[in-house]
């Protein structure tokens, strides 16, 4: 039962991770590897690879783009591969069928039998998940295979590789949305290098040519706009998958423990303490399920009121410490096993009539916000957050105790798309959006203080009660 547990606890920090290394990783290479590492801790993973559509290429067209084995060369990833037919082998099956299909060695020998299906050494297990966007048009595929008879999947195993393949496949789409972009960005340059190269063998044209720069140069500010907005955009979609994938992982286990008991129970070997564990499973999964649901309901909720229109976000009644703790539990995956802690100090009678989603938005942002830029990797600190009542108003207060920033920055941590993560899954828009929920939605003001060494430190004040703000 405990092994369970932890392996569970293991698919939500691994799904949990996918979504962030989508924001983190700059190339599409780069992810892969990532996922793969995330992938090897809860199921056996030594021989992986991913093949991709090549959408500048012809029809039914892939790439190996990312490929680790244990007995077959690694194919070039740069050699376009054309699939003719589903029979041909095992990746355009899934492909072309846009299918799962699992495989023993037994049953790829017997295909063989019957024609040429694939290349390569038999695996004595294989998985194939294929890779789709939005509109069900295949991406590409995702494989996993074991070499050794000690090292199969079970039926929970494939069910949870077809999850990670779903979470691959969302985060692949905002990578090669932004590879195309940087594309473009560097098309883009390349003719500003010409440009200048022409400006010195046409002076007369000097002033002609200036505007075409001036102009072109625009548009690249322009198209890095477009580029942080996908970001965010993906990092939402990638926030709202991923609790919905852990409940959806939650609730696999709970089935299985539900067979499992009840064939106890049908054996005449249920005892009190199978079913006192049964009962916890239960309640465990319940809770996982249950804070998970609301996690992606809130996300939902302050992602509209952000970007569609903020006064839509329902008032309901809550208590300021219950929620927080709930806020602080959802971001357990990333705050487990981190050296910064978070430690709050609320007095557990501040009911609020306010906006949940968008406090819940504040608060994620100033951790992540945190953690990200305030802290180096392996560092520890402590984040502190406190809520205390000012009249009519709740005061909250959040500080860390990271590396800080002078004033030329910190008069710049407002504005929209500016980050000192640029180029490293900075989108530059996590504190403007915590500055438009705080002073919109919620009504209140914030303010920030720095200084170099000395952390961040952030006072939000804003109505205890929205209704009466509203009327």
């Amino acid at each position: 039962m405990e092994d369970r547990l932890r392996r569970l606890e293991a698919v939500q920090a691994v799904l949990l991770e996918i979504g962030q290394l989508s924001t983190r990783c700059t190339d599409i290479v780069g992810f892969l590897r990532a996922v793969h590492g995330a992938l090897g801790r809860i199921m056996y993973a030594a021989n992986f690879y991913v093949a991709l559509n090549d959408r500048d290429g012809a029809p039914n067209a892939v790439r190996f783009v990312y490929f680790v084995d244990e007995a077959d060369t690694p194919p070039d990833p740069a050699e376009v591969m054309h699939l003719a037919s589903p029979d041909e082998s095992p990746t355009a099956w899934v492909i072309l069928n846009r299918q799962c299909l699992v495989m023993t060695a037994a049953e790829h020998i017997s295909r063989r039998k019957v024609a040429a299906f694939g290349v390569g050494t038999v695996a004595e297990h294989w998985i194939g998940c294929p890779l789709m966007d939005q509109n069900h048009q295949p991406l590409g595929a995702i494989v996993i295979q074991s070499y050794d008879s000690e090292h199969t999947y079970s039926g929970e195993d494939q069910a949870l590789f077809a999850l990670i393949a779903n979470q691959v496949s969302s985060a692949l789409q905002g990578l090669q949305s932004m590879d195309r972009l940087e594309r473009a960005v560097q098309e883009r340059t390349a003719r500003l290098d010409t440009a200048r190269t022409a400006l010195e063998r046409q002076n007369a044209a000097l002033n002609h040519a200036l505007t075409q720069l001036q102009d072109a140069q625009a548009e690249l500010v322009r198209q890095e706009k477009l580029a942080s907005l996908g970001r965010l955009v993906a990092g939402v979609a990638h926030e709202i998958n991923t609790p919905l994938g852990i409940c959806v992982t939650a609730t696999s286990h709970l089935v299985e423990e539900l067979r499992l008991t009840r064939r106890d129970l049908a054996e005449g070997r249920l005892d009190e303490e199978g079913l006192n564990q049964f009962f916890d499973t239960v309640d465990q999964s319940l809770r996982i399920m249950t804070g998970n649901t609301q996690r992606a309901a809130a996300l939902v909720r302050s992602f509209k009121q952000v970007a569609v229109d903020q006064s839509s976000e329902n008032i309901r009644h809550f208590n300021l410490a219950k929620y927080l703790a709930e806020v602080l539990l959802s971001l357990q995956p990333k705050l487990k096993g981190n050296p910064v802690k978070v430690r709050v100090d609320c007095p557990a009678d501040i009911d609020l009539d306010s906006f949940p989603g968008a406090v819940s938005q504040i608060v994620t942002n100033m951790i992540e916000n945190s953690l990200v830029h305030g802290y180096e990797e392996d560092q520890a600190g402590t984040i502190r957050i406190t809520g205390r009542i000012d009249g009519d108003h709740v005061l909250l207060d959040y500080s860390d105790d990271g590396m800080g920033m002078d004033q030329s920055l910190l008069a710049q941590l407002f504005d929209p798309f500016f980050t000192t993560k640029r180029g490293s899954g900075g989108s530059g828009l996590g504190a403007h959006i915590l500055y438009n929920l705080a002073t919109g939605p919620l009504g209140g003001t914030i303010k920030v203080s720095s200084a170099p060494g000395m952390g961040l430190h952030y006072k939000l004040r804003f109505p205890r009660d929205q209704r009466k703000r509203a009327n």
